[in-house]
C-alpha cells in the first residue's frame, strides 16, 4: 500500500513508503531493488514522504500523529507533534510542503485543514524540515 514516494536529487535513488508493510524501500533510478528499513514501532501507519536541502527523509506517522525524520540509511532521527484539532496540532496530515522561507505546510484529512508552520527566529535547522532543493517560485 503506496503512501509516498520521494527522490533523492544526490544519489537519485527513489524511497518508496510501503504503509502496510511498515517499511520503506530503497531504488535506483532504474527501479532496481538496493535496500529497505523496517519501521520498528508497532503499530505504525507512515504517510508520505519528503525529501528536502537537509539530506533527510521526513514522514507523518498516523498512529502517533508526529513528523518523524530518518536519516537516508532509516535512523530515527527527530520527530515532533501531538493530535488535535487546535492550531498547531496534527491529525491525518496526508500531504505536506515547503516553500523556500522554511515555511511547512500540511494538509490534515482528519481536521479538514491545511495548515501554515513559520519556523521561529534563531530556530535550530538541525530540528526543522528542509527546504527544498529547487524552487518553481522566482
Amino acid at each position: 500500500n503506496v503512501h509516498g514516494v520521494a527522490v533523492d536529487p544526490a544519489t537519485r535513488h527513489v524511497f518508496v513508503n510501503d504503509r502496510n508493510n511498515h517499511r520503506i524501500q530503497v531504488f535506483d533510478e532504474n527501479g532496481k531493488y538496493l535496500y529497505e528499513w523496517k519501521i520498528d514501532a508497532d503499530p505504525s501507519s507512515l504517510h508520505l514522504l519528503y525529501i528536502g536541502s537537509g539530506k533527510t527523509i521526513w514522514t507523518y506517522d498516523r498512529t502517533t500523529n508526529k513528523m518523524v525524520e530518518w536519516d537516508l540509511q532509516g535512523h530515527l532521527l527527530y520527530s515532533w507533534g501531538s493530535m488535535g484539532e487546535f492550531p498547531g496540532g496534527l491529525w491525518g496530515v496526508h500531504g505536506m510542503s515547503v516553500d523556500q522561507d522554511g515555511n511547512l505546510y500540511v494538509a490534515e484529512v482528519d481536521a479538514g485543514r491545511v495548515q501554515k508552520f513559520r519556523p521561529r527566529p534563531g530556530a535550530n535547522p538541525e530540528f526543522l524540515v528542509a527546504k527544498p532543493i529547487y524552487s518553481a517560485w522566482k
